[in-house]
C-alpha cells in the first residue's frame, strides 16, 4: 500500500561508507515503518486519517534523523504537510544530510517556493546528487523564476530516458491525492455534514481504487455512513444499502491471481439485479456519482459491454442533461460512455456541455473532435477554438489546441508556450511509449519545445 513516495526514486550515490552506513540505517528504518503501515491502512478506510497520521508521529525515533527521513517519504503524498515538518526535522537533526536536502528541494518545488529550492538544487549539484529527472525540476524553477537560459540548460542535462520515473515524481508533486487519502478525507467530511456532495465525492474516488479489496471497504465504509435512518432518506442511502452484500463480497475476495474473483462478478450481477438498477431493462440511479460506479463496475468485472450499456442508457442519461432542472454528471457519464466505444453523438453531448453547462472540458472534447487529425481547419473551426480560448483562458488542452492550430503573433506565441510548459509540469498529459512501453510526459516535452522555439533559444 505504502512506498517510500521519494526515497524509492532517487538515484542514491553512496561512494562514502558512512554514506552507506546511512542508506542501510533507512532502509532498516523503513522497514520498521512495516508495521505501522499495515495498521494504518484500515485507519483510511475508516475515515480517520488523523488517527493514521499519529501512529506514524508515534513511532518516529526522535532521536535519530533517518527515522523522521523515513517516515517523511513515506507520507510525503499521503500527509503533505507532515512529510515537510518531519523532513525539517531531519535536517535538523542531521546537521544537514544532503539526502535530506534533496527531499526538502521538493517540497519547495511543490510549495513554489522556488528561490528556496533553486538553493538546494544548486547545493546539491556540487554533491552529484542533481541525476535522473531532477534537472527537470530545477528547470521548472529556473523557468517559473524567468531564468529561461539556465532552466534549458537543466533540460538539456537529463541523460537517457526517464523511464516513467520523472511523469511519476510529477504526480506526486502536484498530483491527485492518493485515492486511500481522498477516501478517507471525504468519508471524514461525509459524516460530518451528511451532504451529498461529500458522499458523492467518496463514490467518485471509489473508481480509482480499481476493482479489490481496498475499493471494497471503502465502499461499504461509505454506504455505512449513508445507512438510511428515514423513509424520507436519500434514494442513494437505500440504494448504497441494497448493493453493500457486493461491496462486502469484493472487500473479502482474495486477489492472489490477481483478478476479480469470480463470486465477486456474481454477487455484483446479482445484487445490480435484486436492487433494480443499471442491467438489462433496470434504469441507472438518479444520483449520476453511483450511476458512474455501477457502470464502471459493469464493464470491468465483463457484467455487461460498455456498447450495451450506451444502448440502454444514453437517452435517458440525455434527457436528464436536457431537462429544465438539468444534470451535468449524467451528460458527464454520457460523454464518457460515447467516448469509450467511438460513438458519434459525443460531438451533440460535447456541444450540449459546452453551450449549456459552460463545461471545459467539454469545449476541450468539442474542439479536439472538430480540428485533431483534421489538417484543413474551417474558418468556422477556427473562430470557435478563438471562443473557447476566450471562455476559458486558462485551460491548458484549449491553449495547447489554439497554439497548435491558431496564428498568434510571435509575442503572443512566446507568453503561451510557457504559460503551457508551466501548465504542464503541473498536470501533464501522460501517454504511453508504444515502442518502449513506458508513460511519457508527451504533453510538456510537446510545450517545451514550442517555448524554445518561439523564444529563440
Amino acid at each position: 500500500m505504502f512506498v517510500f513516495a521519494m526515497a524509492g526514486l532517487l538515484p542514491l550515490r553512496s561512494e562514502a561508507s558512512d554514506r552507506t552506513s546511512d542508506i542501510a540505517r533507512i532502509e532498516a528504518s523503513g522497514r520498521r515503518f512495516d508495521e505501522v503501515q499495515r495498521a494504518a491502512v484500515p485507519d483510511y478506510l475508516d475515515g480517520h486519517p488523523d488517527r493514521a497520521l499519529a501512529r506514524f508521529d508515534k513511532a518516529i525515533d526522535k532521536a535519530d534523523w533517518r527515522s523522521y527521513f523515513t517516515a517523511g517519504n513515506l507520507l510525503f503524498s499521503l500527509h503533505p504537510d507532515a512529510s515537510y515538518r518531519w523532513h525539517t526535522q531531519a535536517y535538523e537533526l542531521s546537521k544537514g544530510d544532503d539526502l535530506v536536502r534533496l527531499e526538502l528541494a521538493l517540497h519547495y518545488t511543490r510549495r513554489e517556493e522556488c528561490p528556496k529550492a533553486l538553493e538546494a538544487w544548486t547545493a546539491l549539484e556540487r554533491s552529484d546528487l542533481v541525476t535522473g529527472y531532477m534537472p527537470m525540476l530545477a528547470g521548472y524553477c529556473y523557468l517559473k523564476l524567468g531564468d529561461d537560459k539556465r532552466a534549458f540548460a537543466m533540460f538539456d542535462s537529463v541523460k537517457g530516458r526517464l523511464h516513467g520515473r520523472f511523469e511519476d515524481v510529477l504526480e506526486q508533486l502536484w498530483g491527485e491525492r492518493p485515492a486511500l487519502r481522498a477516501h478517507a478525507d471525504r468519508l471524514l467530511a461525509f459524516r460530518t455534514s451528511g451532504s451529498l456532495a461529500d458522499l458523492d465525492g467518496g463514490l467518485e474516488n471509489a473508481i480509482r481504487f480499481g476493482i479489490g479489496q481496498d475499493r471494497g471497504k471503502a465502499l461499504a465504509a461509505l454506504a455505512q455512513a449513508a445507512a438510511p435512518s428515514s423513509p424520507q432518506a436519500p434514494a442513494v442511502f437505500g440504494q448504497l444499502a441494497c448493493l453493500r452484500p457486493a461491496f462486502e463480497a469484493e472487500a473479502s475476495a482474495s486477489e492472489a491471481s490477481g483478478d476479480p474473483d469470480a463470486s465477486v462478478k456474481a454477487e455484483w450481477k446479482q445484487r445490480m439485479e435484486t436492487c433494480g438498477l443499471a442491467l438489462g431493462r433496470y434504469p441507472l440511479p438518479d444520483d449520476a456519482a453511483l450511476a458512474r460506479l455501477l457502470v464502471v463496475t459493469a464493464i470491468n468485472l465483463d457484467i455487461a459491454s460498455a456498447q450495451e450499456l450506451l444502448a440502454a442508457h444514453a437517452a435517458s442519461l440525455a434527457g436528464r442533461a436536457q431537462s429544465d432542472a438539468g444534470d451535468i454528471g449524467a451528460l458527464r457519464l454520457l460523454a464518457a460512455m460515447q467516448a469509450r466505444v467511438s460513438d458519434p453523438g459525443l460531438k451533440e453531448t460535447d456541444e450540449l456541455g459546452w453551450t449549456r453547462y459552460g463545461d471545459v472540458r467539454f469545449a476541450a472534447s468539442r474542439l479536439a473532435g472538430r480540428l485533431v487529425g483534421n489538417p484543413a481547419p474551417t474558418a468556422e473551426d477556427l473562430a470557435q477554438l478563438d471562443r473557447a480560448r476566450r471562455q476559458f483562458p486558462q485551460d491548458q488542452a484549449i491553449l495547447g489546441l489554439w497554439l497548435r492550430y491558431s496564428s498568434p503573433d510571435k509575442e503572443a506565441a512566446r507568453a503561451a508556450w510557457r504559460e503551457l510548459a508551466l501548465m504542464e509540469f503541473h498536470s501533464p498529459r501522460v501517454e504511453r511509449d508504444p515502442i518502449h512501453m513506458e508513460r511519457t510526459a508527451v504533453g510538456l516535452y510537446f510545450a517545451l519545445r514550442g517555448y524554445r522555439e518561439a523564444a529563440g533559444l
